[in-house]
């Protein structure tokens, strides 16, 4: 029970959590690929408008953390890096024919973040 609590962050920075995620959702928004989930690709916009959808649901959610404790490693590593139904990872699936896993490209693009406001 400890482990589980210690975890958790205590209490985050929400507006800056909520302008890191945006940031993440900016980035898979300009992706120039396709996002691919449960086996079908999509665009980046319907990429940013399906995450979005999982985390206002996750926001409402009473099984969920307090919002006061999301994180944007929280919001990779729950909702942006595989499907809650099938469990299969996200894909990101650039023009050049790369792929990589979104949560792995996303917490590198979490390093870009600017910590200035």
């Amino acid at each position: 029970m400890i482990l589980l609590f210690l975890s958790q962050p205590l209490s985050a920075d929400w507006k800056q959590e909520e302008r890191k995620i945006d940031f993440l959702l900016d980035q898979i928004g300009g992706i120039d690929g396709v996002f691919v989930r449960n086996g079908t690709e999509h665009t980046p916009k319907q990429a940013v408008e399906h995450l979005r959808m999982k985390m206002d649901r996750a926001m409402n959610s009473w099984f969920a953390p307090k919002k006061d404790t999301w994180t944007a490693e929280l919001f990779i590593q729950k909702l942006a890096s595989q499907s809650s139904i099938s469990g299969k990872p996200y894909q990101i699936k650039f023009s050049n024919g790369h792929s990589v896993n979104s949560g792995v490209w996303l917490l590198k693009k979490l390093e870009e973040f600017p910590l200035s406001p």
